[in-house]
């Protein structure tokens, strides 16, 4: 493991061949980040209890594992939730394999963005700050919407200030919907951007984690979130507000972006 102090965010790269370490580590520290390296599933996950990534570079075939595996369990929260804080850390692939079902295969485990080997450092490092900007803009802003209080950076939701204990999957499914309040989402759509794989048949998932999450928000609310999310029948779901119909008459907003909690 090498670590190298220099500005944030920090970005852990989980490869096995120490001299693409090495040169993925040069073209960073120039670029001013902070990296911490990893030779295999095993040693990353040791890592991941120790530091918190801006965003991950890694290899899908490791010495211990498999990439994609490990892609996955992060995305998951990890098996008992200690990744719960981490789960949608921007993660990219940088791999030999080059077909598009190795490709598919990498999204559908949950990466943003996928480079294959050879690779040139220059668009490695115009890929990394291009999900740095998309991300961080997107944790950074916390979301108020009536009764309900979302923030990103903390990964914490709040209903008339009461804490709501959510899922790593719940409160990314109701981040993404209360970050287009009003929007419809099909099913595909929510299994696509929530669980990082295409649709296969499985939306009975959305479903479910749908009514776990009204419930939760509905005793939290004591009537004030009742119908928050709504069922658009044979489209999808949408997030619903007295204070956004208002909105829809009134021609006042109800998204507010605030820089803190």
């Amino acid at each position: 493991m090498t670590y190298v102090h220099g500005v944030s965010p920090l970005i852990m790269i989980v490869e096995d061949n120490p001299l693409i370490v090495e040169f993925v580590e040069i073209h960073l520290q120039r670029e001013k980040f902070s990296v911490v390296a990893a030779t295999g599933c095993t040693e990353a996950v040791q890592l991941l209890r120790k530091h918190v990534p801006g965003l991950i570079i890694l290899d899908i075939v490791l010495d211990d594992g498999n990439g994609c595996d490990l892609c996955r369990l992060i995305r998951a929260g990890g098996s008992d939730g200690e990744f719960a804080r981490i789960a949608d850390v921007p993660i990219l692939i940088l791999s030999a394999r080059a077909d598009e079902e190795d490709r598919l295969e990498g999204f559908r485990a949950g990466a943003d963005d996928y480079l294959t080997k050879p690779f040139s450092p220059a668009e490695l490092t115009f890929r990394i700050k291009s999900i740095l900007r998309r991300s961080i803009g997107l944790s950074i802003a916390c979301i108020e919407i009536g009764a309900l209080q979302i923030d990103p950076r903390r990964r914490e939701v709040y209903v008339n200030h009461h804490p709501v204990e959510l899922t790593p999957k719940e409160f990314e499914l109701l981040h993404l919907l209360a970050s287009h309040p009003g929007r419809v989402f099909s099913r595909e759509e929510l299994l696509e951007r929530v669980w990082g794989y295409s649709y296969m048949g499985n939306t009975r998932t959305v479903d479910v984690h749908v009514n776990r999450l009204r419930h939760k928000l509905e005793l939290a609310g004591e009537g004030s979130c009742n119908d928050l999310i709504s069922t658009e029948w044979g489209a999808g779901y949408k997030l619903e507000s007295p204070a956004l119909l208002e909105a829809e008459v009134g021609g006042t907003g109800i998204h507010r972006l605030l820089n803190s909690h």
